[in-house]
């Protein structure tokens, strides 16, 4: 690892790394093409990490745990553009009173490229909250597999938890399957999942169309639209190469 006074770090590629944030502290992390590695997060009271995660290149996988403590949040934000196969686990619980974490990814499948990802919450403390939304095209004979599982444990009351994946398939040959899996073991809590998987939208390229604008440009429009907004959450110096991949990639 190596920090700059930004508060502001790099993984360098260890496979196996743990980080225990202090109390209050704010952290951002990068990580960028990660091959077989795990890494382990404590937060402290009172202390937030945005972790943005970047695949951009080949065979890529990583393990992640996050332990939240009380008034603490972990936002993960994933980019997968890279080629081939890829995988990510995270497994994040949300220990004390007012714990919060999302999970936000755009992903980008294509030729005969094989992903999975499996993103789980566990809710113990009261007023815990969990949001996993992610969007995915997929292409040629591509597949993606993304599970998601929030489960709210008893005595959790006043929690939160939300999943939504939407993907589309660009071809006939590409596939995508989404398992949201909402376990409640609590009453007094707020929960609901959405999952759509389909072809472009008819009603969309139509009005694209009828505005005179080209089939294939309608389409990469609309796709672009879903990979485009996870940008927003990384640095300057990824911006730039995460909007050519998706560009380059549509």
């Amino acid at each position: 690892m190596k920090s700059n006074p930004n508060n502001f770090i790099s993984f360098l590629n260890e496979k196996e790394q743990t980080l225990n944030i202090k109390k209050g502290e704010v952290l951002n992390i990068n990580l960028v093409d990660i091959f077989d590695a795990n890494l382990d997060i404590f937060l402290q009271e009172n202390s937030v990490c945005n972790l943005r995660i970047f695949y951009k290149n080949e065979k890529n996988s990583l393990v992640l745990h996050g332990n939240l403590t009380k008034n603490s949040a972990l936002n993960i934000y994933f980019a997968d553009f890279s080629s081939g196969d890829s995988t990510l686990s995270s497994n994040v619980i949300l220990l004390d009173e007012n714990a919060k974490s999302s999970f936000k990814f755009s992903s980008l499948t294509k030729n005969e490229d094989h992903k999975k990802y499996s993103i789980s919450f566990s809710h113990i403390g009261g007023k815990t909250v969990s949001e996993l939304e992610g969007y995915s095209v997929n292409m040629d004979s591509s597949r993606l597999k993304v599970e998601g599982v929030s489960h709210i444990e008893k005595d959790s009351i006043k929690s939160k938890a939300s999943q939504k994946i939407r993907s589309i398939l660009f071809d006939e040959t590409s596939s995508a399957i989404a398992n949201p899996i909402l376990k409640i073991d609590c009453d007094d809590i707020e929960a609901n999942h959405a999952c759509a998987i389909g072809s472009l939208n008819d009603d969309h390229l139509f009005y694209l169309l009828s505005r005179g604008i080209p089939l294939n440009d309608a389409k990469k429009l609309i796709t672009y639209g879903y990979l485009n907004p996870i940008v927003h959450y990384f640095d300057e110096d990824d911006q730039k190469e995460l909007k050519e991949l998706i560009e380059g990639g549509i």
